[in-house]
């Protein structure tokens, strides 16, 4: 390893934290500028899909490219090509025109969040995996905290142009580390990598790719389908809001909590997430008004703050070096393919039966990951960790 890889990892983080938040606070306020554009219900679903569609495509090829190409240098590229994407929003004028934009910074965004854990993953030492992947999971979660709250304070006093230009600028200051901080100590680090696609280095992987459906299905219906049900309740937008926050609050406090869950294994830790998802899936079903959503939104934060650091750190953890891209490729995107298939399963379910029906079904998929964390606790036994 690189002498200073530990102050390398800290620029790491600053600059996922950074894009993150030019990145997260595009994609969360997009559907309130799109509406000020006169887009509908329906427009605001094609929005949705169209960058989720793009941001799977991407992950699975940025992927494999980040095994074939100085990885640092394709961080550094999506870095400024996001950035530029989340620029062009301020000159939009018609629906047409945010589709368009929004596929390109799904496909931006997909291939610089896959390199970005990727980079992490290779830079981080045996020893210290588990703490450097749950600091970039804090590094991200609390971007998409504060950036999209700060985000609409900004929107409603300038503007959502103002707000794009702000946020471009962010972007820049993140190109700008990753050029002068990263790319002439980190740039030689993947040089002379296999150039051949071989899957077998993702053998023994499955296990978790199988797991996480369940968990990116529900997350896909929270972040598509849940804000409108609460609203649909008479809950304000700005409760709603605030509910969400705290939700990403306690996914950030498992984030925070990683190295103690991978400590436990796979399995427990899944185990664990898959019921606090079904008892909060099912007791949403039940919640009317603000204070009946915060116990089970935090719950499911929770949960969330177990798996995606678990499955990250199984995944870094049993995937060659010259391997990681694809690995990290096909992780990001199940989350993209849960983000697609959750919310049009979950909006035809909510429309034919109920939303309560939606709910429940979400608490049984959930326990459908109880299996798989029985069989990861059973593969890390035999394998001795």
């Amino acid at each position: 390893m690189v002498e200073g890889e530990t102050g390398l990892l800290r620029f790491m983080y600053l600059t996922n934290f950074l894009t993150s938040v030019t990145f997260g606070t595009a994609i969360y306020l997009l559907p309130v500028f799109a509406e000020g554009l006169g887009a509908s219900y329906i427009d605001l679903g094609i929005i949705g899909a169209v960058g989720n569609a793009f941001y799977t495509i991407s992950t699975l090829v940025s992927g494999f490219l980040l095994d074939r190409l100085e990885r640092v240098r394709f961080y550094m590229a999506f870095s400024i090509l996001g950035s530029m994407a989340v620029l062009a929003f301020s000159a939009t004028t018609r629906v047409s025109e945010v589709v368009v934009v929004r596929g390109f910074l799904g496909l931006a965004s997909a291939a610089f969040w896959v390199a970005a854990s990727t980079l992490i993953s290779d830079m981080s030492p045996p020893e210290l995996l588990a703490q450097s992947i749950g600091r970039y999971n804090l590094s991200w979660i609390i971007a998409f905290i504060a950036g999209p709250f700060l985000g609409g304070i900004i929107s409603d006093a300038c503007g959502f142009p103002a707000l794009f230009v702000l946020l471009f600028a962010l972007g820049i200051v993140s190109f700008v580390v990753i050029l002068r901080r990263l790319h002439p100590r980190v740039k030689s680090w993947n040089r002379g990598r296999s150039k051949g696609f071989d899957l077998s280095a993702l053998r023994g992987l499955q296990l978790a790719y199988f797991a996480l459906v369940p968990y990116a299905v529900v997350l896909g219906v929270y972040m598509a389908i849940l804000p409108g049900h609460m609203k649909g309740l008479g809950i304000p937008g700005s409760m709603v809001g605030l509910l969400l926050t705290v939700s990403n609050g306690f996914r950030g406090l498992g984030f925070f909590s990683a190295k103690r869950f991978v400590s436990w294994g796979a399995g427990r830790s899944l185990f664990v997430a898959s019921l606090l998802m079904c008892v909060a899936l099912s007791m949403v079903v039940y919640s009317v008004d603000a204070l009946g959503f915060f116990l089970p939104l935090a719950m499911y934060g929770l949960a969330g703050g177990i798996v995606t650091p678990v499955i990250l750190d199984y995944i870094a953890y049993r995937t060659p070096s010259d391997a990681l891209g694809t690995a990290m490729g096909v992780h990001e995107a199940i989350y993209g393919f849960g983000m697609c298939v959750g919310p049009v399963a979950g909006g035809f379910i909510a429309d034919a039966f109920s939303p309560s029906t939606l709910y429940i079904s979400l608490a049984f998929l959930s326990l459908f990951m109880l299996p798989f964390s029985r069989a990861l606790a059973k593969e890390q036994s035999r394998r001795g960790g």
